[in-house]
């Protein structure tokens, strides 16, 4: 229910009828399989393309930002 986006947590907190907050945060930890699914889908998008504003030289751009 915690990961319900329909879903609140002081609601989730009434039914599971928890008097504090805190208690209902427990299941808010992720699960390990949720954070690695995220973290592939984050590091195999393509990143944009860098630009810079006309006028910087290409070295001056290198020296500073590498590549």
């Amino acid at each position: 229910m915690a990961n319900d986006p329909h879903l609140t947590l002081p609601e989730v907190q009434t039914v599971l009828r928890h008097r504090h907050l805190s208690a209902t945060e427990i299941y808010l930890q992720p699960r390990i399989e949720d954070m690695h699914d995220k973290l592939q889908e984050h590091f195999s998008k393509s990143r944009p393309e860098r630009t810079y504003t006309a006028g910087y030289r290409d070295e001056d751009v290198r020296a500073v930002f590498g590549g």
